[in-house]
């Protein structure tokens, strides 16, 4: 055992959450690049496997050895979410300030040192993403949208003191689709009065979908949630309730499409298309009942695991 993975008793001062769900094609280079951050804190990296059939777990504890500092391994797979993972993950760290990058992305070399010097000065931070390539490109083209905005910050590429994690009740668990759980834990966080700041050393090489059908597949999923948010926060999207404004939304159409086009080509307008489909999808049959949110003080204790099985 390394001298960190010796010494459990030296407290973390930030603690890495990576929710991964069969993951072993991908994982390794994200725990290569944490493996190179230079920073002389102590700190931690938990993996939350979130019921990963493959080779996932066996991956993650056959690096412990030779880890830097302490990789340990949590089971979230009772239930299924990227969500409820990163809730099981913030339940079991042992820092004070946490940061969250998943398992197909890879941060850049200064993305721990940016977020604890972040966290110095903010509740939460966030920073820049860059495509990640094959092979890999450091230049990478950076992404028109960065992981902090203001709207809130996305979950994957994002440092936060769990004072204020604890405060809101972490994630909402109960979302188990594709997308947009970061932004309803956005807007709780925001209602709480956090403050957000960017560092340009938060960078994330972020993995952007191949095929236009993914890109499509996930946009519509992300406009489904949507309607989930509005739904749960009516008094925060009072203009967003029913299907009035699928029909708003339908006559202003064609001038979206077109200023979209504009700005960006293509796939901005099929952004918003696709969009307006998964709204429509969501917002125009009958509404069934949501369920009930899930937050930290709602989940069950955390299983450890301490050896390949």
């Amino acid at each position: 055992m390394n001298d960190h993975g010796a010494q459990p008793h030296v407290p973390p001062q930030i603690s890495v959450l990576i929710p991964v769900y069969n993951g072993e094609g991908s994982l390794e280079a994200q725990l290569d690049a944490l493996a190179s951050q230079q920073v002389p804190e102590p700190w931690e990296v938990i993996v939350s496997d979130n019921g990963s059939t493959d080779g996932t777990r066996d991956l993650v504890l056959s690096r412990r050895e030779e880890f830097p500092v302490p990789l340990r391994v949590i089971d979230s797979g009772a239930h299924p979410g990227v969500s409820y993972a990163r809730n099981a993950a913030i339940q079991a760290a042992r820092a004070d300030r946490i940061a969250i990058c998943d398992a197909d992305d890879v941060v850049g070399p200064q993305w721990l040192r940016g977020a604890l010097d972040g966290l110095a000065r903010h509740d939460a931070v966030g920073g820049p993403l860059r495509r990640l390539l094959d092979p890999f490109d450091p230049d990478a083209p950076t992404i028109a949208f960065e992981s902090v905005g203001p709207e809130g910050l996305m979950g994957n590429n994002v440092a936060m003191r769990m004072e204020i994690v604890q405060a809101i009740g972490g994630f909402d668990g109960s979302f188990t689709t594709y997308g947009r759980e970061d932004f309803e834990f956005s807007v709780r966080l925001l209602r709480a009065g956090a403050d957000l700041g960017r560092d340009d050393r938060v960078l994330l090489y972020y993995n952007l979908s191949d095929t236009s059908w993914t890109f499509v597949r996930k946009i519509f999923d992300s406009a489904r949630s949507d309607v989930q948010i509005w739904r749960r926060h009516p008094e925060d999207f009072p203009d967003r309730q029913g299907r009035s404004y699928v029909v708003r939304r339908f006559l202003t159409l064609p001038l979206e499409v077109v200023r979209a086009w504009s700005r960006g080509g293509a796939r901005p307008a099929a952004r918003v298309v696709v969009s307006l489909a998964g709204h429509a999808r969501a917002l125009l049959p009958p509404q069934r009942p949501l369920l009930p949110p899930m937050y930290l003080a709602d989940m069950p204790p955390v299983t450890e695991i301490d050896a390949l099985d």
